[in-house]
């Protein structure tokens, strides 16, 4: 029995006792054996009282026990799905592999280039170069960073000439630099028509790309950078795509990609 339930019981006799004192008191001074009845008579309503509350409560403690120890946890509730578009956007890896995962980025975003300085390079060289898993870029500047959009405008532009990874790659490392003149020195280094590079950056149609890439992550959830989904491919799309906010750790991508190759 739970020690304040001790503690109730104790004081209950106590109680009992007193009134026995009482009764006792009353036996030898009193005359009147009308009135030692009806002390009597008082004295057991108050024990019977005791005992029915004593067993009250302790049905209460002996419920509320069962409900502690019975009652299961209740199982977590499944994660959120959603169903994330491929569209045309740069792609890296085996088209027909089975699971994709969807990036939404900024190339100005110091987390951004964590993660692809720290685990990229795995998740490339473990699944998307074995061919398990396809890679999608999509880009999401965020507006307090003045260089984002132009450095992804930089890099579609240098994937109309086959040299979209070049460029994406080099914009991460190169970070600090971000602006027109790195642009165009990287469109040298990678043996870019400079020109035509030149003029695909003035054009409206880059520039509303990014904005619809960017569109399109805010009607998805996405917040901030970097921003992943992670499912299965199916009809140009990712389906039951789970989705991973922020540079993880490897771990947090290997369980995920796991769970869906199996």
């Amino acid at each position: 029995m739970p020690i304040f339930t001790t503690r109730i019981v104790c004081l209950m006799t106590y109680s009992v006792l007193v009134l026995y004192a009482a009764l006792a008191a009353s036996l030898s001074s009193a005359s009147d054996s009308e009135a030692i009845l009806q002390q009597l008579a008082e004295l057991h309503k108050e024990i019977k009282a005791l005992r029915r509350e004593v067993g009250e409560l302790r049905q209460a403690v002996t419920a509320m026990h069962r409900s502690t120890v019975a009652t299961p946890t209740s199982p977590p509730p499944p994660p959120v799905t959603v169903t994330v578009r491929l569209d045309n956007n740069p792609l890296l890896g085996n088209r027909q592999a089975a699971v994709g995962i969807a990036e939404f980025s900024d190339y100005q975003c110091p987390f951004c280039r964590r993660f692809h300085e720290q685990t990229f390079a795995r998740m490339k060289t473990t699944y998307i170069d074995t061919g398990k898993v396809q890679y999608l870029f999509r880009d999401f500047p965020l507006n307090f960073h003045q260089e984002a959009k132009g450095a992804a405008i930089a890099a579609n532009c240098a994937g109309q000439q086959g040299a979209y990874w070049d460029m994406h790659h080099a914009l991460f490392t190169h970070q600090h630099r971000l602006g027109a003149s790195l642009y165009e020195e990287l469109a040298t280094t990678l043996n870019l028509d400079v020109q035509a590079f030149q003029t695909c950056l003035q054009e409206p149609a880059q520039a509303q790309e990014i904005e619809d890439d960017l569109a399109y992550g805010q009607r998805l959830g996405v917040r901030g950078t970097p921003n992943f989904f992670v499912g299965l491919v199916e009809d140009g799309q990712l389906v039951e795509a789970r989705q991973i906010t922020g540079a993880q750790p490897w771990s947090v991508f290997e369980q995920v990609i796991e769970a869906f190759l199996q």
